[in-house]
């Protein structure tokens, strides 16, 4: 697995196009995505899953019975809402063929719902632009501010008025992380949370003219060309690219990135083949 660190973020990652997708972040031990649910991902209490394809979810069945086997509380996932049944379908199936059931927990979740995964960390769904149902996904810090009437206030006077029960502060959520899924280039010009996150996963999928911008468009994906052409909108400090058709070699992509990327990004630009 490709181990990415970034300040304070740890994530284990797999990201082949049409292979396996998973994002794994143990010390809050959730992940993005299930792949084919490698070993690490079975001790990892929360799942956050993009959309159905096998690439990205095929490993769901088998992490719900592994954690089983393991005598771990049941793992969660969080889905788009309409992959709840057919999902739930699968695994009740699978417990037939294994002739045992163990507990899963299959839940809906949607732009503007955030779940609190620790402490002041929360992950919330970001509309996404694919073939089939699918949204990406932000990490945020929660963090309260002093409202700004109140910010020349001495500590004394804070307090006090804490203990009256004003409500002094507002709450401001820091985005840490983002994740596309599979995605059109939408992904990045319709989501602010997107584009301002310390640390940006965004699929690339094609980055030649082999396959031009039309395929990625007519599939669902985006293509080199377009993340150059919305330089200006990239916020991020860090931005990995992933999801690379795997007609590419590593030796390939990195010439062309090196090529083909304006300065801009070229210096914040990460790779994961």
């Amino acid at each position: 697995m490709f181990e990415y660190r970034y300040k304070n973020l740890f994530i284990k990652a797999i990201g082949i196009g049409g292979i396996e997708t998973v994002y794994i972040l143990p010390e809050l031990s959730i992940s993005f995505d299930v792949g084919r649910c490698p070993d690490p991902l079975v001790d990892t209490s929360r799942i956050f899953l993009t959309h159905g394809h096998l690439d990205h979810s095929a490993g769901l069945p088998y992490y719900f019975s592994q954690r089983a086997l393991k005598r771990l509380p049941p793992g969660e996932a969080f889905v788009h809402e309409r992959l709840v049944e057919p999902l739930t379908r699968i695994i009740q199936t699978w417990h037939e063929i294994e002739g045992f059931q163990y507990e899963i927990k299959i839940n809906a979740i949607k732009p503007g719902e955030y779940i609190n995964i620790k402490n002041e960390y929360f992950v919330t769904p970001l509309k996404s632009y694919h073939r089939v149902p699918c949204q990406g996904y932000a990490l945020l810090r929660r963090s309260k501010k002093l409202l700004p009437q109140y910010l020349n206030l001495k500590g004394e006077k804070i307090k006090e008025l804490k203990e009256s029960g004003l409500n002094i502060f507002e709450e401001r959520d820091i985005p840490l992380f983002a994740f596309s899924g599979d995605s059109t280039i939408e992904f990045i010009q319709e989501n602010q949370l997107a584009r301002r996150a310390q640390v940006l996963f965004i699929e690339c999928t094609y980055i030649d003219e082999k396959r031009p911008v039309a395929k990625a468009r007519e599939w669902g994906h985006i293509h080199l060309d377009e993340i150059i052409e919305n330089a200006d909108l990239f916020e991020n400090e860090r931005i990995v690219l992933t999801h690379f058709s795997k007609r590419y070699s590593p030796n390939m992509i990195r010439n062309t990135l090196k090529t083909k990327l304006p300065k801009s990004l070229q210096s914040r630009v990460d790779v994961l083949f």
